[in-house]
């Protein structure tokens, strides 16, 4: 049984040790250069940036636990993954405007086994609750897992933008899903 519960500021400590621990296991073979990884992790999973995100009224983070998940990779072996959302952001370069899903990652070693599903599951139902037409998200194309995940959760395809570091670019998919069909 999967508990998902909102984040407090009281949280931000560990938001940002959970960030950081998925981030480096999911995505540091990316980065082509350590220091540019180490200088985007130090701004991305910083205490203050999440503690200001925790107090945006337009942001919202949760924490999805389980009694059942041992991740020996972090000293809170109950917890599985977290996600972000924005209320009411516009897609890039599109005429509509939805929650945006910012974050959703799972601990190391916890992918693949439906964790991510009741994760999602819990954002499209906050969306619909909220009455918002559309759920959007931003994925790298080397995601290629996530990829099918969120095309299976029905999302489509948008466009692809570009993310520009001073030594390396990565393409970046976005997708999104019309609540309204």
């Amino acid at each position: 049984m999967l508990t998902i519960r909102n984040a407090t500021i009281e949280d931000a400590m560990l938001l940002s040790q959970l960030l950081e621990t998925s981030y480096r296991f999911h995505f540091s073979y990316l980065w082509h250069d350590q220091n540019e990884l180490e200088e985007y992790i130090a701004g991305e999973c910083s205490v203050e940036q999440i503690s200001n995100s925790l107090q945006s009224p337009d942001h919202k983070w949760f924490i999805a636990e389980s009694p059942h998940a041992i991740d020996s990779k972090t000293n809170d072996s109950n917890i599985v993954g977290f996600s972000k959302i924005i209320y009411n952001q516009p897609v890039p370069d599109k005429d509509f405007s939805g929650i945006y899903l910012h974050k959703l990652y799972l601990m190391p070693n916890l992918t693949g086994q439906k964790y991510g599903d009741q994760l999602f599951d819990h954002i499209m139902k906050l969306t619909h609750e909220q009455g918002q037409k559309w759920l959007w998200l931003e994925v790298l194309e080397q995601n290629t897992s996530a990829i099918k995940f969120y095309i299976r959760k029905g999302m489509k395809w948008q466009k692809s933008i570009l993310y520009t570091s001073p030594k390396q670019q990565s393409t970046v998919y976005i997708m999104a899903k019309n609540l309204s069909d």
